[in-house]
């Protein structure tokens, strides 16, 4: 049975009135996690905690079965525990991608050094672009050399905050999917945050919902989407009609204390108002106006 590379005990962490409980989660080797919620929920301060940029207000982190002691008590952080993406990269834009790469690995002698940095070339898709300056790349290939140089020591993780946001579509579909190829290749674990839920259905494996500072939920993204524990959640994946339990319409409502929601694909053909008409690659948007609530229909 594989142990977990990440786990974490009764985690919690205080900042005046802010309060985060993250309770208890682990990530196997091999296995990539998305961190999925509004903004403002507590992903980034989960994101700092697990690196010990930030002391815990009660509970423990553990990579690799040892305790991350905070830069706190270590005055700098362990840099060789988890790889870390920022969401805006930190190269250094006047060198070459390879010296960036071996910024974390200058102890290792120069050809141990030269096999890891080709290696990670070529699993990041970077060998097209030898020898040139950082500043010469785009903004893709910018954050594929952050993944690489991220991951030039081997730490047993890696964690990226919303580091691909700025990108298009298939620019961070093609970087996922070979983020995702290396991480099932060298079973190191992934934590991500990213902004859109297409793209973290792309690649995880599982998914942890924040809510207000809690990990409410976590599962299979499949048995999320169609068992969200509140419309909240259902929300982040999908349009979601809620209005006022006592509203009589028709569709299969799902009832959650003083109110009821269903996804907009599952509303069906309203005798009321048609406010608008949206056509869509994947069809037709209907909003309505129904007894003065806006509902809509795909």
């Amino acid at each position: 049975m594989n142990q977990p590379l990440v786990k974490f005990k009764d985690l919690g962490f205080a900042y005046k009135d802010l309060l985060f409980d993250f309770g208890n989660a682990e990530i196997k080797p091999g296995e990539i996690v998305v961190l999925v919620g509004p903004s403002g929920a507590g992903k980034s301060t989960l994101m700092s905690l697990l690196r010990g940029e930030i002391e815990p207000s009660k509970g423990e982190v553990y990579i690799s079965g040892e305790l991350v002691e905070t830069k706190k008590r270590r005055l700098v952080l362990d840099e060789t525990r988890a790889g870390w993406v920022p969401q805006l990269d930190d190269l250094q834009s006047m060198l070459t991608l390879e010296e960036n790469i071996a910024y974390n690995i200058l102890r290792l002698d120069d050809r141990k050094r030269a096999v890891r940095i080709e290696s990670l070339k070529k699993a990041m898709h970077l060998t097209a672009f030898s020898k040139q300056k950082v500043r010469t790349l785009s903004g893709g290939q910018r954050q594929r050399v952050s993944i690489a140089k991220a991951m030039a020591g081997n730490p047993p993780v890696l964690l990226m905050d919303e580091s691909l946001a700025q990108l298009d579509l298939r620019t961070k579909s093609s970087i996922l999917l070979d983020l995702k190829a290396m991480v099932k290749r060298d079973q190191f674990s992934a934590l991500l945050v990213l902004h859109d839920p297409a793209d973290a259905l792309l690649v995880a494996d599982t998914l942890w919902v924040i809510q207000r500072g809690k990990l409410v939920q976590k599962g299979a993204p499949n048995d999320i989407i169609s068992n969200p524990i509140n419309h909240d959640i259902a929300a982040l994946f999908d349009y979601v009609n809620v209005v006022p339990v006592e509203l009589d319409i028709p569709g299969p409502w799902i009832t959650e204390g003083q109110i009821k929601w269903l996804f907009a694909h599952d509303l069906p053909q309203l005798d009321a108002e048609v406010i608008d008409v949206m056509d869509t690659p994947s069809g037709s948007i209907i909003i309505y106006n129904f007894h003065g609530h806006r509902l809509i229909q795909k």
